[in-house]
């Protein structure tokens, strides 16, 4: 996406790190109740680091991301972790963590192999009392055709979005998202962007048997946010 590429400087702007505060901090409560114990993690596919800001007032933070430019902007957000770059695929850190965290970076699988790969990577990278937590936003059994928008201003400098989330073919493992970006810079230049990004759609079922074949029991916990209606869960994963 041009988003994580070269429009990455707008991210602040399109997905403010205030706007995590809720979701991070029911994210943390799933984390205690199933290791309280939790002192480092690392993040797969951290992205501008928004959760991080929160996660890290908790335990320590390393930060991984396949994208330089998003690694920069999460450098600005929280300079205080160390920031890699990476695949969540096979990514090797040569240190293993209380917790692995990967939230919606997730979704750009759209091969249940690959999903396969980053749980056998989340699993090298753990201790043994370890847990991996995932949050995708969909599962086949809650996905639904959406629409989305919002955006905000720093100064002068703003920008909004459009974003349209659908499943052209309901016999596949992947949806379709397509955004328009308006982007006003200082000097009151206004910029119009597209992008898009396919996303993988699997059932709980699915999940489960690939978490299992990795060698984790999978939680489904659902996660409730007052500002967002339907049906989200989280995938609390503890390895047998």
């Amino acid at each position: 996406m041009k988003l994580y590429k070269e429009l990455a400087e707008w991210w602040p702007l399109m997905s403010p790190h205030t706007e995590y505060e809720e979701e991070a901090g029911l994210y943390l409560e799933i984390i205690r109740r199933y290791h309280p114990g939790v002192r480092t993690a690392v993040e797969f596919g951290s992205g501008g680091g928004s959760n991080a800001y929160y996660f890290k007032q908790h335990f320590s933070m390393v930060l991984t991301d396949l994208s330089p430019d998003m690694l920069e902007v999460s450098r600005k957000l929280n300079p205080d972790c160390e920031h890699i770059k990476g695949d969540m695929r096979r990514l090797d850190l040569g240190l293993q963590f209380d917790l692995v965290f990967i939230h919606d970076a997730i979704m750009y699988l759209t091969v249940a192999a690959d999903l396969l790969a980053v749980m056998h990577n989340a699993k090298k990278h753990l201790n043994d009392n370890g847990m991996l937590l995932i949050v995708t936003d969909q599962f086949k059994e809650t996905f639904r055709p959406q629409t989305d928008h919002g955006g905000s201003d720093l100064g002068r400098k703003g920008m909004r979005y459009l974003e349209w989330t659908y499943d052209s073919d309901p016999d596949d493992h992947v949806t379709e998202t397509e955004y328009v970006y308006v982007m006003r810079d200082e000097d009151g230049s206004v910029v119009r962007e597209y992008d898009r990004t396919e996303s993988g759609l699997f059932s709980m079922a699915e999940w489960e048997e690939l978490l299992a074949e990795a060698g984790f029991k999978a939680h489904f916990e659902r996660v409730e946010y007052t500002s967002i209606e339907g049906a989200y869960f989280a995938i609390a994963a503890i390895q047998e």
